[in-house]
């Protein structure tokens, strides 16, 4: 995501990903177009290997063509597309590293909701992974309540029901910041119906943005803060198909999942 801004020094943070994720490209092109070209270039070696793309009929005039990166070694590459070259990005399975980042995945009910991207392929729906620098720190914690209240004769005041709500925010940036379309994607990822932190599901805190509290002086580079709540009332059968299909399974490293007493408890890692 080009920015047209040439003050400042660029930000010096350096895209993160565990060999784990997963990179999914995805290009939109007319029926009658040449087949695009996919690759990446490990930046340590010198090594180029090419990628091959699926493809899948949007409409009768449109076709996708799609293709997932993972499981790389650990390095610094680029992607390679049709001639351009991606800003470089880590690889990498130091667990100090990945500890500073978060995972969001996300994606649609359905492909009529965004034109921008393809969300179920040939009828299997697919989650994208955005790994960013920060987290979630306790403070800027947000507590509400909707409830109903009696007030008998005597002055007694009873609860008649209730139910709480926890509003957190999340840090986007670490001490060297992030550029600013980090802040942008996250804007648009927070438009999804689902959309997963490390493996729990969160939505935006009524119609909050992404909101930049530090800019360091001289560089293009900021920390962010986004006020998000997480979703508790979710149907079990789809969760557990979205748990499966953003791979959080069993003994699987950052992906471990525990079951807590009841079955209906999970502990995600």
């Amino acid at each position: 995501m080009p920015t047209t801004d040439r003050h400042g020094v660029k930000s010096r943070y350096i895209q993160t990903f565990a060999p784990s994720d997963k990179i999914l490209f995805e290009v939109v092109a007319d029926n009658f177009d040449v087949i695009p070209s996919l690759g990446y270039k490990n930046l340590n070696t010198g090594r180029v290997l090419s990628h091959n793309l699926k493809s899948w009929p949007v409409s009768e005039d449109r076709i996708l063509y799609f293709g997932i990166i993972s499981g790389l070694e650990e390095g610094l590459y680029k992607v390679l597309f049709d001639g351009y070259e991606s800003e470089p990005f880590y690889i990498t399975e130091n667990e100090r590293i990945l500890s500073d980042t978060a995972l969001i995945q996300y994606s649609m009910t359905d492909n009529l909701q965004r034109t921008d991207t393809v969300f179920w392929i040939d009828g299997v729906q697919h989650f994208f992974d955005f790994r960013v620098p920060g987290g979630f720190k306790d403070d800027n914690w947000t507590f509400g309540v909707e409830n109903e209240q009696f007030t008998t004769p005597e002055h007694d005041t009873l609860e008649v029901f209730g139910f709480e709500t926890t509003s957190k925010s999340f840090t986007l940036g670490n001490t060297i910041g992030c550029p600013v379309w980090f802040a942008e994607l996250l804007n648009r990822i927070l438009c999804c119906q689902y959309v997963y932190f490390d493996g729990v599901r969160y939505t935006r805190n009524e119609s909050s943005t992404p909101e930049m509290t530090i800019e360091l002086e001289g560089v293009r580079s900021y920390v962010f803060t986004q006020a998000l709540q997480r979703v508790r009332l979710i149907d079990p059968v789809l969760e557990e198909s979205n748990q499966y299909k953003i791979r959080r399974i069993f003994d699987d490293k950052y992906r471990s999942v525990q079951l807590g007493e009841s079955s209906n408890n999970l502990i995600i890692k």
